[in-house]
């Protein structure tokens, strides 16, 4: 009775703090979640697209985009969940075997997911550095923007991120043809991006690589209110780390001393102590339950923790 009260109140507490994240975050999923379900009633949504989804999610995040690198994602997401399954199926609750389960089988795509918004956030907190560079540089090719994106690529100090992504972006369109191919560049670009300004830019970009159009007083504009913007996020952050220290390191090293005042106060041997949590149903139960907590802790904190700087 009291362990389930400790949970209910631990839970409450959770969605209590992180309850605007989470509407925000929800509201997203069932966005997305409404698209897809109108994409799958026209006929457009199956197995195609989720494989586009994902070779562009491996491009983004790991340089890997090929069908290989898609088939070997799948294998590394079904052997984990596999051996995690026969190694728990009949020896703990069925119901706590398929959560266990389940979190191992998305941990492969979550972690993907993950990189892909630190690479976001690193990204998006170089935004004025890119800007403001690839703009004097513009100005210097004499309004070659491709010539600009090369030079930039080159020359770009102290934002690593975005000179991965500008390097990428002209090897790219050294060997585009046609708008059809500028586009889809440019939506690799963005995507790594993902703010309101990378989206803007990535548009400048496009009239001026497809169009020949001069996007000089745009990219200027853009330059200052990224600049504004982050200032006014400078002002706001607040450095607390220590709800993520504590869930970070607390939590496992509280287990471990658990473990250690058992054996050195209590006279439990290190035989008992495995045979009790890894040999007995209830222990075997409490420690996969916990790692799914604990695994779905991490993730969920440094998903919703980890702001980017927007507009």
């Amino acid at each position: 009775m009291t362990e389930t009260v400790i949970i209910v109140l631990l839970g409450t507490g959770i969605f209590l703090a992180t309850w605007k994240e989470m509407a925000g975050f929800y509201h997203e999923q069932f966005q997305a979640a409404a698209k897809w379900a109108g994409g799958f009633r026209a006929g457009t949504t199956d197995t195609v697209r989720e494989e586009q989804h994902l070779r562009l999610l491996l491009q983004v995040t790991l340089g890997m985009g090929t069908d290989r690198s898609v088939k070997a994602f799948w294998v590394l997401s079904a052997l984990p969940c596999a051996a995690v399954f026969l190694l728990l199926i009949k020896k703990i609750p069925f119901a706590i075997t398929v959560c266990a389960t389940l979190l191992t089988a998305c941990l492969p795509y979550g972690l993907l997911r993950l990189r892909l918004q630190k690479l976001r956030i690193d990204s998006s907190r170089e935004g004025e550095i890119l800007i403001t560079e690839l703009l004097n540089n513009y100005k210097i090719c004499f309004f070659n923007m491709q010539q600009a994106i090369e030079e930039t690529a080159k020359t770009i100090e102290d934002a690593p991120n975005s000179k991965r992504l500008l390097f990428n972006l002209s090897k790219g369109l050294n060997t585009a043809a046609g708008k059809n191919r500028i586009g889809l560049l440019l939506r690799e670009f963005r995507l790594s991006l993902n703010t309101s300004w990378g989206n803007i830019l990535s548009g400048n970009m496009y009239f001026a690589l497809a169009s020949g159009m001069e996007v000089t007083e745009a990219l200027t504009d853009l330059a200052d209110t990224v600049k504004r913007a982050r200032k006014v996020d400078e002002y706001a952050r607040r450095e607390n780390n220590e709800a993520e220290m504590m869930l970070r390191y607390l939590a496992p090293v509280s287990y471990f001393l658990t473990v250690a005042g058992g054996i050195g106060y209590f006279g439990l041997t290190p035989e008992k102590f495995l045979y009790y949590q890894f040999g007995t149903e209830v222990g075997l139960t409490w420690f996969t339950v916990s790692s799914v907590i604990y695994g779905a802790g991490l993730l969920l904190n440094s998903w919703l923790t980890r702001t980017k700087l927007d507009l």
